[in-house]
């Protein structure tokens, strides 16, 4: 009998098989921890007054709110102070500017904002060209499901950060189709963004997720008309139900 050794695809030679263990292990530290009663009801009631940037709160899809929230937690936790950021996609003719950026105002001395429509070839994440190989802070929002190879745009990222860098993602878990063709995927659960992004040889400092029966009734229609609703069309919007998940963020260190 002849063992016949077909050649690895260009995906299958670059993904990383991760061992049961290890799944265990992220699963653990990043994940269970959050399975709390203060995780759940840490942003019960609504801290209102953190309504205080130019990037309001009204009429904004309300889990962007509560990753801001935990943005701004890690922000602090970790007190960056940044040389060089990257942003993705930020702002635009057509959109304000991101509202993390506003987070770290006064924290970097030089931006950098990468708009895909700008040069679709240099800027594609799959196919990423920059200039500069030395940014400490990269912020990724609402991004990896409009790729159809996240892992590959993840660690085309990791080539352009400085050898401590970090980078923040924020990332659906549940979603409407959007941005079509582009929307490969409804979203990432917290498992899976921890999975990809040690795949991406990154190490992970933060996990992240929100979500909750309300606020999924009103995306898909089942309590009022389908749409992405602000915290004014929810009755207790802070609350996390760990299984119910709408949106995953991540904060990341470049790992050498």
């Amino acid at each position: 009998m002849f063992l016949i050794l077909r050649p690895l695809s260009n995906n299958q030679a670059l993904a990383m098989v991760i061992p049961h263990n290890k799944i265990q292990e992220l699963y653990d530290k990043y994940i269970k921890i959050n399975n709390t009663e203060e995780y759940k009801n840490r942003y019960v009631p609504l801290p209102l007054e953190k309504n205080n940037k130019n990037w309001r709160w009204e009429d904004k899809d309300f889990p962007r709110i509560i990753s801001l929230l935990e943005f701004e937690r890690y922000i602090k936790k970790y007190d960056f102070q940044i040389d060089k950021l990257l942003t993705f996609n930020a702002e635009g003719p057509n959109q304000p500017q991101d509202p993390e950026v506003e987070y770290l105002w006064g924290r970097h001395k030089q931006r950098l904002n990468v708009n895909y429509e700008d040069s679709p070839e240099k800027y594609d994440l799959h196919n990423l060209c920059l200039s500069h190989d030395d940014f400490d802070f990269v912020c990724l929002s609402q991004t990896l499901e409009h790729v159809y190879d996240p892992l590959l745009c993840l660690k085309n990222i990791k080539k352009y950060m400085s050898p401590d860098g970090y980078l923040y993602i924020n990332v659906p878990a549940c979603n409407l189709p959007h941005s079509e063709p582009y929307h490969f995927y409804t979203g990432f659960t917290s498992m899976g963004l921890a999975a990809i992004s040690y795949q991406a040889g990154y190490e992970i400092m933060e996990i992240g997720q929100w979500g909750n029966t309300e606020y999924l009734g009103r995306l898909f229609g089942i309590t009022g008309p389908e749409w992405w609703a602000d915290y004014r069309m929810l009755k207790n919007p802070g609350l996390n139900e760990i299984r119910r998940p709408v949106i995953t963020w991540a904060l990341l260190k470049n790992k050498q």
